[in-house]
């Protein structure tokens, strides 16, 4: 079986951040702190890649019954909204657990020029480094992004100076396809987000997984580039 990967600085990190965040209720500055319901402490869930591969096709109805039970496991309400218009990929690459997504899209909207959408990712789940280029044709600008973590970890990457000692163990296959390497660790309640058009990103779950909110300019998948050629989107 298949377990998270993540080095023994990442968990310190993660209960680094769930302490501030229990103790302050909030991670951005100005705002009074609230509130956190205690969640009971859970054994991590665990998935196997091939339990997402049926004669060597990727099995969608699979991958969401992963998501609902990551869903059931944090608490997350399991709305009928959520199940119905759930999205996964593993975009293309066969490794699921290692490299794939979740997401329900709430709004798009191109005229007025915004999104957002609930993020999905399993333990240890990466979403592949990539960047938004401008679509003239469509008279769509770059892509900005934010993400705000409602439930679990995950380790956002962009550009900037590279982080020494990363809190993620990096899966094998993805290493020659990840080039920035500047780590912003969020726990629940924290954002971040890309900070200039263009710029290459990517994430890597926490050891529990994770739901993110990402609220953002439109997005259309034309406007999407991948560093790992093979990925399909």
């Amino acid at each position: 079986m298949q377990s998270p990967k993540l080095t023994r600085r990442a968990l310190c990190t993660l209960g680094t951040l769930a302490g501030a965040v229990l103790a302050s209720g909030h991670a951005v500055a100005g705002q009074a702190p609230v509130a956190t319901p205690g969640r009971k402490r859970r054994a991590p869930l665990v998935f196997r890649n091939e339990d997402f591969y049926r004669h060597g096709k990727f099995d969608e109805e699979a991958a969401k019954r992963a998501y609902f039970e990551l869903c059931r496991y944090f608490g997350y309400p399991l709305y009928e909204s959520v199940r119905k218009n759930l999205f996964v990929t593993d975009f293309a690459l066969g490794r699921f657990t290692e490299v794939g997504l979740g997401a329900v899209v709430w709004m798009n909207e191109k005229e007025a020029n915004y999104a957002s959408l609930e993020v999905f990712l399993l333990p240890a789940q990466v979403i592949p480094e990539h960047w938004h280029v401008a679509v003239d044709s469509e008279g769509v600008r770059p892509k900005m992004e934010s993400w705000t973590v409602r439930y679990g970890a995950t380790f956002a990457y962009g550009e900037g100076e590279p982080t020494a000692r990363l809190s993620v163990s990096l899966h094998e296959k993805e290493k020659p396809f990840l080039t920035v390497m500047h780590e912003t660790p969020l726990g629940p309640g924290e954002v971040t987000g890309i900070r200039k058009p263009l710029e290459k990103h990517w994430q890597q779950a926490g050891p529990e997984g994770c739901i993110l909110t990402e609220t953002s300019t439109y997005h259309t998948p034309a406007a999407v580039r991948f560093t790992n050629p093979a990925i399909k989107f």
